[in-house]
């Protein structure tokens, strides 16, 4: 990556990063749809703000709700993504986007926007990767990392909490980039091959998008949770509703390169024992994520060579955790 291209050549602690976490109806964008989003800003020299939290409605049944705690019924009322797409762009303009595996949220962002005719990928930085690239660790569950780091996280799959957790932890890495005096976009680069380092070659969103997309003006009125109005801590969940927020977790990092390793074979198996998951529900969970990537591939009724090739690959990741379709 050339110095002078995209962010490349920027100081990094002169930038400002904008972490965004989604909530969606399944882990295949196009055929699944986000159904809540948060966006918790860091701009140089100021305190992290939460500029952005919102219930949207997928125009479909949510789906997982066992998962994220939504419920159809959540959603009525609540804006569509064309709605709060002008300030979802707003939010993130001018920054490098940053998620807990940022390849899940990232699709997600760039499907959603197709939809309101926004072709426009932004710088991003996967914090679930930071840590192997900075040696700290490997690649993990969000929770397993803030707990590794000291962070106290107890609102998983709820966006606000997981986008603070994750904001918590990008200023930590930001700390260790400071003492480790890496201070550009491009000597980021420079530690490591991960896919998500080629984005840096790309603009944020700038003014053009702001304007294309004008913000509703509602933001204030942001449609959120009705209840509970603050996160429930984990103890107040039931054991097999907690063991199944777990093992999603633990299964979209583990698919997020379709590459398993030894040791997530060993945390999926771990999580079942530790929650006594039974054998239909992990089943069901694999067979839901395999469904939704058929979905996505077969829905211009054309399944190229690349993508049949992909899908047999996730099939023998998903036999690899356990189980796969047709076993």
């Amino acid at each position: 990556m050339g110095a002078s291209s995209g962010i490349a050549s920027r100081p990094i602690d002169e930038t400002s990063f904008a972490v965004i976490d989604f909530e969606t109806t399944g882990l295949t964008p196009g055929y699944d749809r986000v159904i809540e989003v948060a966006v918790e800003r860091l701009d140089p020299g100021s305190s992290p703000r939460l500029v952005l939290e919102t219930l949207i409605n997928p125009q479909r049944s949510v789906a997982a709700t066992e998962i994220h705690g939504i419920s159809d019924a959540d959603v009525v009322g609540a804006p569509l993504f064309r709605d709060i797409a002008g300030d979802l762009v707003d939010a993130l303009s001018g920054c490098v986007v940053a998620a807990y595996n940022v390849y899940f949220d990232i699709k997600f962002l760039a499907h959603e926007l197709q939809f309101v005719a926004l072709d426009h990928l932004p710088p991003h930085v996967c914090l679930m990767y930071f840590r192997p690239l900075l040696g700290l660790g490997s690649r993990c569950r969000l929770e397993e990392a803030c707990r590794n780091h000291g962070i106290r996280h107890d609102a998983t799959h709820i966006a606000a909490g997981d986008v603070q957790a994750s904001s918590r932890l990008m200023a930590l890495y930001l700390e260790v980039l400071r003492h480790r005096n890496v201070q550009t976009f491009a000597e980021l680069a420079e530690l490591g091959n991960y896919k998500f380092l080629s984005s840096l070659k790309n603009e944020p969103f700038s003014d053009a998008a702001r304007f294309k997309l004008q913000p509703s003006g509602r933001r204030k009125s942001r449609y959120i949770r009705a209840e509970p109005k603050q996160p429930p801590v984990a103890q107040e969940c039931d054991k097999e509703t907690l063991g199944l927020r777990a093992y999603w977790d633990a299964l979209k990092t583990a698919v997020a390169d379709l590459h398993i390793t030894s040791e997530e074979v060993a945390e999926i198996a771990r999580i079942r024992e530790q929650f006594e998951l039974s054998t239909e529900r992990v089943r069901a969970l694999h067979a839901r994520a395999y469904a939704s990537v058929i979905a996505q591939f077969v829905d211009d009724r054309f399944l190229d060579d690349f993508e049949a090739r992909k899908l047999q690959k996730f099939h023998r990741c998903l036999s690899e955790l356990g189980w796969a379709p047709g076993e």
